[in-house]
């Protein structure tokens, strides 16, 4: 009887120890790893957790405000620049302005993509000819350009494709609107933070100054209503 007690406090203790020791051996990683491809074949991939840009998430200090909330883009062509919006409360707040890398892209240039966007998970595009884009897509597939003064809406073009166009980074003006790398960043951060969250799609308006731009309706998604109204 005195064996079989000794026996099982030896295995209690030989337990404990293991329990205690089992951190600092390598078989936490070899079990962490052997997940991590399980998860990789069945594409459940886990997600670690974004650490904003000291910039970024000073910015958003300032104005009291985290990513996750509902994010909205503003793009100026005659100023050349792109606004960031982000919903507080039933209002959305500006909390930073992105300039083109250059004056490659001209309000002449983006005449023909004037109207309304939108940006879903897939858009994110972290390699895209070398540089990091987001794609715009076109709010309704069948608008049709503004018609000129010698056309009428019958006859105006039909508008480029919106897999034409983008915010790219890398100041790369091919198929898209040039932004700096660090600012394309942040903007992506913020909409993917977003999109996460549940806030989809992001909205997005093209037009040439800021009087002309619609304002995101408080209600989630890329619906909009028109600043002057």
């Amino acid at each position: 009887m005195r064996k079989i007690l000794f026996a099982l406090i030896a295995l209690i203790g030989i337990g404990a120890a293991g329990y205690f020791a089992l951190p600092f051996t390598p078989i936490p990683a070899y079990f962490k790893d052997v997940t991590h491809r399980i998860s990789l074949l069945f594409g459940e991939a886990p997600k670690a957790p974004v650490t904003l840009p000291k910039r970024l998430q000073a910015k958003l200090d300032k104005v009291g405000l985290s990513k996750g909330a509902p994010v909205a883009l503003q793009i100026m062509t005659e100023s050349g620049a792109v606004a960031l919006w982000l919903r507080d409360g039933d209002r959305f707040r500006p909390l930073d302005i992105f300039p083109f890398c250059s004056d490659a892209i001209r309000d002449g240039d983006l005449v023909d993509y004037l109207g309304d966007y939108s940006i879903t998970k897939g858009d994110i595009i972290l390699n895209r000819d070398d540089h990091a884009s987001l794609m715009l897509r076109r709010a309704k597939a069948d608008d049709a350009a503004p018609a000129t003064d010698t056309e009428t809406a019958s006859t105006a073009p039909a508008k480029p494709s919106a897999s034409e166009l983008a915010l790219n980074g890398g100041c790369s003006p091919k198929n898209g609107i040039p932004l700096e790398s660090d600012d394309l960043r942040d903007i992506m951060l913020m909409v993917d933070a977003a999109i996460e969250a549940g806030h989809s799609p992001v909205a997005v308006s093209i037009y040439p100054t800021a009087a002309e731009q619609p304002t995101p309706h408080f209600s989630d998604g890329a619906t909009h209503t028109n600043a002057k109204d």
